[in-house]
C-alpha cells in the first residue's frame, strides 16, 4: 500500500574491494529508511516504533516509557510528523475522574506502519548478501540529473525509488524489466 505522497527514497552506494586488498574487512549493505513528502521527513524508525508500541500499550506515555523516551520527546516526534503530513496519526482520549486516558492509531497511522514495515522487509530482502536471489521489477520512471539517475522500480508489493550513478543506469528505459540485488566481491 505505497502512496505517492509517502515515497521512500534511498541512495545506494556499493564499493567492491579488489581481491588484492589483503586484510580489508568484508563489507555488507546497510540502509536507513524513512518516508517523506515534498515538505520533508514524515516517518522513520522513531515514529514507527512509537506507533507500534501505542498499538500494543494503548497510551503514548506507556509507549514512550517502553522505548526509553520522555513523553515530551515522543509527543514531539508525533506532532512533527502530523504537521508535515497534515493529518493526525493518533487520537487520544482523556480519562474520567480517575485518569486512565488512551491513545489509538488513526487509519492513516496504521497504513504508514504497514507501508514502513513492507518497505523495510523489501529492502532487507534486496540487501541480503548471502545466496541472494535478485528481485524482479519494472522501471516506472527514470530521470537523469547530472551524474545521478533517479530510478523508480515497481516490485510485487512495493515501489522503490533509488538514486544510482547515471553511468551504471545507461540503457535503462521506462517499462524495462530489471533485477535488483546486491553482491559483494
Amino acid at each position: 500500500m505505497c502512496r505517492d505522497a509517502h515515497t521512500n527514497t534511498g541512495t545506494l552506494n556499493v564499493i567492491n574491494p579488489s581481491s588484492d586488498q589483503v586484510g580489508m574487512k568484508r563489507t555488507r549493505p546497510a540502509f536507513k529508511l524513512w518516508l517523506e513528502t515534498e515538505e520533508g521527513h514524515v516517518f522513520g524508525p522513531g515514529v514507527f516504533s512509537l506507533l507500534t508500541r501505542i498499538n500494543e500499550t494503548g497510551t503514548l506515555k506507556m509507549a514512550a516509557l517502553s522505548l526509553g523516551m520522555s513523553y515530551r520527546y515522543a509527543w514531539g516526534l508525533i506532532r512533527r510528523a502530523e504537521e508535515t503530513i497534515g493529518e493526525p496519526l493518533i487520537s487520544a482520549s482523556k480519562g474520567g475522574r480517575l485518569g486512565g486516558g488512551s491513545t489509538e492509531i488513526t487509519e492513516l497511522g496504521r497504513g504508514l506502519v504497514e507501508d514502513f514495515e513492507k518497505l523495510r522487509e523489501t529492502l532487507a530482502r534486496v540487501s541480503a548478501v548471502q545466496d541472494a536471489e535478485p528481485i524482479e521489477g519494472i522501471i516506472q520512471s527514470f530521470k537523469v540529473k547530472g551524474d545521478e539517475a533517479q530510478v523508480t522500480v515497481r516490485l510485487d508489493r512495493d515501489t522503490l525509488r533509488l538514486t544510482v550513478l547515471a553511468d551504471a543506469a545507461k540503457g535503462l528505459t521506462e517499462g524495462d524489466v530489471v533485477k535488483i540485488g546486491l553482491y559483494l566481491a
